[in-house]
């Protein structure tokens, strides 16, 4: 289950995790395609300073990312974009409890990638707008052993300043990616949402205990 978003997990971690206490703030004074650029990079810059940084544990190298995934990620506006047709459907308590395991979920399929970082660095290029709340900063995660990856950050400005809502690697969304999965798990027989969430504390123990 989720094995191909797994694969690109693994090439975000190296440049967006264990950032969680670097936020860059809300820029008002600039234009949102520069406040999405200035924010990205920030984080970006801090990522790999911390990544690199032996004399962090794997464990408080996690702990960051949780904290960086909580505020540099709208989570609940991912979450009910991957839910999909599906978050009209459930209940109030279906649609709350999906929330937290969604989450709980993302920091468990990270936490298994801490420690993979091998000397990548992240390459801004620019930021182009999308509509009048969003941008989407361009760039690249360069590489010692290998070919750059193309990485794009979709950033929205929000009242609580700028935030992440999806992360696209070689034009492959991972918004995208967990909704068409998350969408095909709920689709059969006997599964729905309840089965979803189910399915999805399985993949958390499963992680946990490794």
């Amino acid at each position: 289950m989720f094995t191909r978003r797994r694969v690109f997990l693994g090439m975000l971690v190296a440049v967006s995790a264990m950032t969680g206490l670097f936020q860059s703030p809300a820029f008002a004074e600039d234009s949102k395609e520069q406040a999405a650029l200035s924010m990205v990079k920030k984080i970006g810059d801090e990522a790999i300073a911390t990544l690199s940084n032996e004399s962090l544990s794997d464990s408080q190298k996690q702990d960051q990312f949780e904290k960086f995934l909580d505020s540099s990620f709208d989570m609940q506006r991912i979450g009910r974009f991957v839910l999909g047709q599906y978050w009209r459907s459930a209940t109030e308590a279906e649609q709350n409890e999906f929330l937290v395991v969604f989450r709980d979920y993302m920091v468990a399929s990270y936490a298994e990638k801490i420690g993979s970082y091998t000397g990548e660095n992240l390459d801004i290029k620019d930021a182009t707008s999308l509509n009048d709340k969003e941008s989407l900063v361009h760039s690249v995660i360069v590489r010692p052993n290998g070919p750059p990856i193309k990485l794009d950050w979709r950033v929205r400005r929000t009242n609580d300043g700028e935030k992440i809502v999806d992360v696209i690697i070689e034009g492959i969304s991972m918004a995208q990616t967990h909704r068409s999965e998350f969408s095909s798990v709920i689709s059969q027989p006997g599964v729905g949402i309840e089965g979803l969430i189910n399915k999805l504390k399985e993949q958390i123990k499963t992680a946990s205990n490794k």
